[in-house]
């Protein structure tokens, strides 16, 4: 992927790990407060923020076409390209494979 700002938790797995979230979303429906629940889980083992978590949750919600235009990032918008296909099973693995850790 691209390069990710310096000082920022931000990487490629954690990228993956909101992918997967959105897709565990798209899978459910989007049921209230799921999304919530999904980052606060990511945002604990990553050390993001919750809100910057929940947003890029929200940008793979825009980049699928759920919602309307985002300013997503060339890091959401390659990991959609590139992984958007899979289900949250499949995801789950790639995440597990260590792949990108």
């Amino acid at each position: 992927m691209t390069g990710y700002r310096t000082g920022s938790n931000w990487s490629d797995l954690n990228e993956l790990k909101c992918l997967l979230a959105y897709k565990k979303l798209e899978e459910a429906g989007f049921p209230r407060n799921m999304a919530t629940e999904l980052a606060n889980g990511i945002a604990l083992e990553s050390k993001l923020s919750r809100s910057s978590v929940k947003a890029k949750i929200g940008n793979y919600k825009s980049v699928a076409g759920v919602t309307g235009h985002s300013n997503a990032s060339q890091n959401t918008l390659s990991m959609y390209k590139n992984h958007g296909h899979l289900n949250s099973a499949q995801l789950q693995s790639l995440i597990e494979s260590g792949k990108y850790s």
